[in-house]
């Protein structure tokens, strides 16, 4: 069971988050740079109200982050599905990007709030991952290592040659 808005002991950030998500079917949480990660955005309610993945994306600037998960989530709420391994080349002009499922034990780390909601890690999330100004994906031959650091991969590493 998730969290509403009219739960007991909601603060007025909480309550007013939880009411936004539950006007719009989902909420986008963005999170500063930390030491060793590059900011990032993720979906909060996207799985509660169409069964779908929630949606998480490193590394580019936070209008941007906000904005693909925004157009996905418009796309999920007329009726889309993304998958593991579905790639897009409509999202970023015409930069070909991948979704993967992101393994949960990176849950705790990058999808701390979802899991406050969810009252727990039973859900599923996908990354959305882009690639460098050439449009090398990180696992492919000739990718732009100055990019690496900014989209850490949060599927296991064995699944990347998967497209």
């Amino acid at each position: 069971m998730v969290r509403r808005s009219n739960d007991d002991g909601l603060d007025e950030r909480d309550r007013t988050l939880l009411e936004k998500l539950e006007e719009w079917g989902w909420f986008v949480i963005k999170v500063g740079a930390g030491r060793s990660e590059p900011a990032f955005a993720y979906s909060m309610g996207l799985y509660q109200t169409f069964g779908h993945p929630e949606l998480i994306v490193f590394g580019l600037d936070f209008d941007t982050m906000h904005q693909l998960i925004n157009d996905v989530g418009a796309r999920i709420q007329r009726g889309e599905c993304i998958r593991d391994g579905q790639v897009d080349e409509n999202l970023l002009d015409g930069y070909r990007c991948v979704f993967r499922s992101v393994n949960k034990k990176h849950y705790d780390q990058f999808l701390c709030y979802a899991g406050w909601y969810y009252r727990g890690w039973e859900f599923p999330a996908l990354q959305l991952i882009w690639p460098d100004m050439s449009g090398k994906l990180p696992w492919e031959c000739g990718f732009d290592e100055r990019y690496a650091a900014d989209q850490p991969m949060l599927f296991a590493a064995s699944d990347s040659s998967k497209e």
